[in-house]
């Protein structure tokens, strides 16, 4: 985007107001729970004795935990602040960019911040929302600490006052009857917490019938984005046929990457055909369980042949399973990237001479795909990547069929050219856009500041990968891509929303009123377009995924967590956006882009409130939007607020008759209905 351009349209931020008042340091009353919730609790006579017994040792736990904290900020335990000589405001990293003063807790399933101090009423008299924290945002909950960092959609909503007084008596009502609700078992990836009771003989009676399995093999490899591109097409097919021979004598790994594939092709099958066979989900939890099994009895922490390829397909298969963040896929990635460099994928094959020249290729596929996955969760998280670029030398691998090589291959031929593509083409053009994510994350999370021409340089390197992308996978119109297979107009979308998210990342710093000098107004204006984009795929992948869409072949994989996360970094710095307008007089916006914005966050609502029935983060984005937008809890929108004139306002509560500019009623109108 050309700075000079963006400056004719949005005026510059302006100069910062009052920070918010720092907490009392009155003693404040031990914490009680509200006649509200104890009628509500009180209700709940279908809860036992010892249920309650535990929900009460639960609570005890929290506050310990959470006076314990306190101490640690500095705060004696009679609710004093601490000497002068050694107040929060001179500790490192102290408000309004360190980690907040006031203790926090939170829901152990949830991001929900609930904040220990008394925020602000609602009103004209309050003070301008925080800026989102530099050094991210704590939470304590029942294990300890939770961390995320600044730019993770829920510490940029934790920076919106209103939104965190709401949400905190929300969430202690709802800490309650969550609890009552988790199952025994436990969230999270089977790998870290399935018993393992199986025999070899057990698993082996357990694989299906040869034509099921068959099936199941090809559909794996069809898979078209979804099956990781790290088994050879040709000899994963000649192994195979030798397991049927004598599958007694197949190690346990094999037959684990045997399950993982089954469970990836089960679970395939199961988006593709919205089947509503019972017995489907349980053959999909059946191979995951399979696998796991494999993976222990096989010693699987040892490394060996086969055992990565099992993990990635095994972590791929969870993915495809959860519906919200799970921090667990991130350690399981953790485990994978700890198992590769102890097997020295990290080094590129053409140094080790006893490594041949099929499973060199092979290993570079296998890299590249850790190296990907590494940066996806940690991305998903807001927390650091494991792997750096100075820490391997691997190189890409080729884009190549796999009809090209083999195993009695000496050399490899050349890359077949980029405008056709090969199942690892697709793996190469996002390594172009992770390379660049990869160094914003690293700059984002390192505590040193940078300067502001580095963040630029960044910026002009991403927009110089995204323009090196294959051809195949630089974003057309929709109506330039009628003709195109779903898969590929699958991973344009998912390439642009990986460039707009990268741009959040860079940008998102300048948002606040601390840098409102027009210096900076390139960097503003960037965030809040990325955003925009963001949420205008959001709308495509909603309407495309319909029956008879463009999409719809491919609709399943437009419902994981990971895009989740990046719909709610856009709805989050849209609200961010909001409130910086509600809150600084000096801050304006064009009418185009303001009702851009408004347009986009009415009808996107609806489909929060849809996806918040399975997934505790779309609940939340769901209360934040309805309270930002006037909407009661959970109430689908009938007709979309972009439908209305631009000067007649369709909020509730809002005078019909009206000609005020949509800039006045949009932002008095989100007041007044947050107040109510």
């Amino acid at each position: 985007m050309d700075p000079q351009s963006a400056s004719s349209s949005v005026q510059p931020l302006a100069d910062p107001g009052p920070l918010e008042s720092p907490p009392s340091s009155q003693p404040r009353a031990a914490p009680v729970l509200s006649s509200h919730l104890r009628d509500r609790v009180s209700r709940k006579s279908d809860v036992s004795v010892s249920d309650r017994i535990e929900q009460l040792e639960a609570l005890v736990r929290s506050l310990i935990q959470q006076q314990q904290a306190s101490q640690a900020f500095g705060v004696h335990q009679d609710g004093r602040a601490p000497d002068s000589t050694h107040s929060l405001q001179d500790m490192p990293g102290s408000s309004p960019h360190g980690v907040s003063a006031t203790p926090a807790s939170m829901d152990e399933d949830t991001l929900a911040p609930t904040p220990m101090h008394a925020s602000l009423p609602y009103g004209k008299d309050q003070a301008a929302s925080p800026a989102p924290s530099e050094s991210g945002s704590m939470y304590l909950n029942s294990h300890g600490t939770q961390y995320v960092g600044r730019v993770h959609w829920a510490a940029v909503l934790d920076s919106i006052s209103e939104l965190r007084h709401h949400y905190e008596k929300e969430e202690e009502a709802r800490m309650l009857v969550t609890n009552d609700h988790v199952l025994r078992g436990g969230p999270g990836p089977r790998l870290l917490y399935e018993p393992v009771q199986s025999t070899k003989a057990e698993l082996l009676a357990s694989i299906p019938p040869r034509p099921v399995m068959d099936r199941m093999v090809a559909r794996y490899f069809n898979a078209q984005g979804v099956a990781p591109a790290v088994l050879h097409s040709v000899q994963f097919p000649q192994e195979y046929e030798r397991f049927w021979q004598n599958p007694a004598d197949a190690p346990f790994p094999w037959i684990a990457l045997l399950f993982s594939l089954m469970f990836i092709s089960a679970k395939y099958q199961q988006s593709i055909e919205d089947s509503a066979d019972p017995e489907t989900p349980e053959r999909v939890h059946a191979f995951r369980e399979r696998t796991i099994h494999c993976l222990v009895l096989g010693q699987y922490t040892k490394g060996g042949d086969y055992v990565l390829e099992t993990l990635i397909n095994y972590l791929a298969g969870e993915m495809l399973l959860s519906n919200s963040t799970e921090i667990g896929l991130w350690l399981v990635q953790g485990i994978l990237v700890q198992l590769a460099l102890s097997m020295g994928y990290h080094r590129d094959p053409s140094n080790f001479p006893n490594i041949s020249t099929f499973a060199g290729e092979m290993r570079r596929r296998v890299w590249a795909v850790i190296v990907q996955l590494d940066l996806r969760l940690s991305s998903q998280m807001a927390l650091p990547r494991l792997l750096k670029l100075q820490q391997y030398d691997t190189a890409e691998p080729r884009n190549l069929q796999d009809t090209d090589f083999n195993e009695a291959t000496v050399e490899l031929s050349s890359s077949r050219p980029e405008s056709e593509v090969t199942p690892v083409l697709y793996s190469l053009a996002k390594s172009r856009i992770d390379k660049m994510s990869g160094l914003a994350s690293d700059l984002i999370n390192d505590t040193n500041e940078h300067p502001y021409a580095e963040i630029i340089d960044l910026d002009r390197k991403l927009q110089e990968a995204e323009a090196s992308l294959p051809p195949s996978f630089r974003w057309q119109p929709l109506r330039h891509s009628f003709m195109v297979p779903p898969q590929i107009v699958m991973h344009r979308v998912l390439l642009q929303l990986a460039i707009q998210r990268q741009t959040i990342w860079l940008h998102r710093k300048y948002l606040a009123p601390t840098y409102a000098q027009e210096h900076y107004f390139y960097s503003q204006m960037a965030c809040v377009k990325a955003a925009i984009k963001i949420l205008e795929f959001q709308e495509i992948v909603d309407e495309e995924t319909k029956r008879d869409g463009l999409l719809y072949p491919v609709r399943w994989m437009f419902k994981s967590s990971r895009l989740q996360a990046v719909f709610l970094l856009g709805v989050s710095i849209l609200c961010y956006y909001v409130q910086l307008i509600e809150t600084q007089p000096g801050i304006s916006l064009d009418k185009e882009t303001g009702a851009r914005i408004h347009s986009l966050l009415s009808t996107t609502y609806p489909l929060w409130v849809h996806l918040g029935n399975v997934s505790r983060e779309a609940h939340r984005a769901v209360e934040h939007l309805g309270l930002l937008l006037g909407f009661p809890e959970g109430q689908e929108v009938g007709v979309p607020l972009s439908s209305a004139p631009a000067t007649v306002p369709s909020l509730p509560g809002m005078p019909q008759e009206t000609t005020m500019s949509l800039d006045q009623f949009t932002w008095d109108a989100y007041k007044g209905n947050l107040t109510r």
